[in-house]
């Protein structure tokens, strides 16, 4: 049987905004229509009819990436040893994978590395920011921010006492109202890891620079898909991982992003010797590299790096406004899909899609019970404390029947409250 809903077109052109009967027809019509759907093709896609809404946490696998596994180990690690530091341009990886992610966050060449985890790249950048901005202690960040972030500056702080200063922005307040003579940097996550939540990039970072403090954005949430400009915002510093919306996988290192105009003035609070000016001639004493370079530490992960350049083979092949116009359309539909399947449900992320991150966010008071209920129906979710339940939309793999799927499931889940009898499981 179909199911005819009442939906306001969300991804209609702008001020357009109309009820009409949405059908699953319609749905595999806009995916016929797809820009997109032959690159769902290139992704794992796995059986039993399983719905992956967690582009948020991890996001999907490029078929090509075993085979590439496989290939670095066999002729790589197995047959060449050594010399592939020289014949398998392992060494170049963490700057020709940074160039690959440019242009999806708005950043030039030569100004973004992959390396580390996002956490580590956080803490350097943050460290080096301090450095250039002598005389002001202060970091900004937000109550709310993703936990790590903070500990990662308490961490700084406690490390350089009097020196740093960790100033924590109440939850619903303005960050800019907390930015003053005495800050260093401003750091924060473009989108809320909870409810999606996306802050106004260009506004804050202004806002930094009007009390002569710098700019630091976590773009975890957002790389991939959503609009992302750095330089346009005129941002000082980025971090993010990988392994959510660019598809890295699990583990896969994180990136991060320098400004041009910084990129010899900082000092690197972790100088490594990938980080060295020359690295083979091993001298005891440390000069750090010309630009981005500088920021590197120690070896980089070969095996990672390897299943990372297959993802992003597939995203240099694509123009970013379109990807960011899937994501867009399949935010708007899932919204409307929410609101008609499903009319006790709230919503935890903003409605309009210019305050929106890559994933969307309900509020139900089973949390992880419904994540591990929804498993058992085939739609994988995730669950953050107390109550949100996230929606990662990778525009990339993910259909616009898949959507339809999904819902209906959670629908029947709602129905039934098979939710009571699910076992939570925090770590969802």
């Amino acid at each position: 049987m179909t199911l005819h809903i009442l939906v306001p077109i969300a991804f209609a052109a702008a001020g357009t905004e109309r009820n009409i009967m949405i059908t699953y027809e319609q749905c595999r019509a806009m995916d016929r229509a797809d820009p997109l759907a032959p690159v769902q093709d290139l992704f794992d896609r796995p059986p039993g009819g399983r719905i992956y809404l967690d582009a948020n946490s991890i996001g999907a696998m490029p078929k090509a990436a075993p085979q590439r596994l496989q290939q670095v180990m066999a002729e790589g690690w197995s047959r060449d040893r050594r010399r592939s530091w020289a014949t398998g341009e392992w060494l170049s990886a963490p700057a020709r994978l940074g160039d690959r992610i440019a242009p999806l966050i708005g950043a030039a060449e030569g100004e973004v590395l992959v390396c580390d985890s996002t956490s580590v790249n956080l803490f350097k950048l943050l460290a080096g920011a301090l450095k250039l901005r002598p005389g002001r202690p202060v970091i900004v960040s937000e109550a709310a921010n993703f936990p790590t972030n903070l500990y990662i500056a308490q961490g700084l702080r406690d490390l350089l006492g009097q020196a740093c200063e960790l100033r924590l922005v109440p939850e619903g307040d303005d960050p800019a109202g907390y930015v003053d003579q005495d800050t260093a940097i401003l750091s924060l996550s473009l989108v809320d890891y909870r409810t999606s939540q996306r802050l106004h990039m260009d506004r804050l970072t202004q806002a930094a620079h009007r009390a002569g403090a710098l700019a630091l954005w976590d773009l975890s949430h957002a790389a991939g898909a959503i609009p992302v400009d750095l330089n346009g915002a005129g941002a000082d510093f980025a971090v993010g991982c990988t392994y959510k919306y660019l598809s890295g996988g699990p583990g896969a290192p994180a990136f991060l992003f320098t400004a041009g105009r910084h990129q010899d003035a900082i000092k690197p609070a972790l100088s490594g010797w990938m980080g060295h000016a020359a690295q083979f001639e091993f001298a005891t004493g440390y000069v750090p590299a010309p630009g981005v370079r500088r920021q590197l530490c120690g070896t980089p992960p070969v095996l990672a790096n390897a299943v990372l350049e297959t993802a992003l083979e597939i995203w240099s092949s694509l123009a970013p406004q379109t990807v960011h116009a899937k994501h867009a359309r399949l935010s708007g539909l899932l919204v409307d899909l929410l609101d008609q399947l499903c009319p006790g449900v709230t919503l935890a992320s903003p409605r309009a899609y210019a305050s929106q991150g890559g994933h969307i966010g309900i509020s139900h008071p089973g949390g992880a019970a419904l994540v591990e209920a929804l498993a058992r129906r085939g739609v994988i979710c995730s669950h953050r404390a107390p109550d949100v339940i996230r929606f990662g939309l990778g525009p990339l793999a993910l259909s616009y029947c898949d959507l339809w799927h999904a819902v209906g499931r959670l629908a029947e889940v709602l129905a039934d409250e098979s939710w009571r009898a699910a076992k939570s499981d925090s770590r969802t």
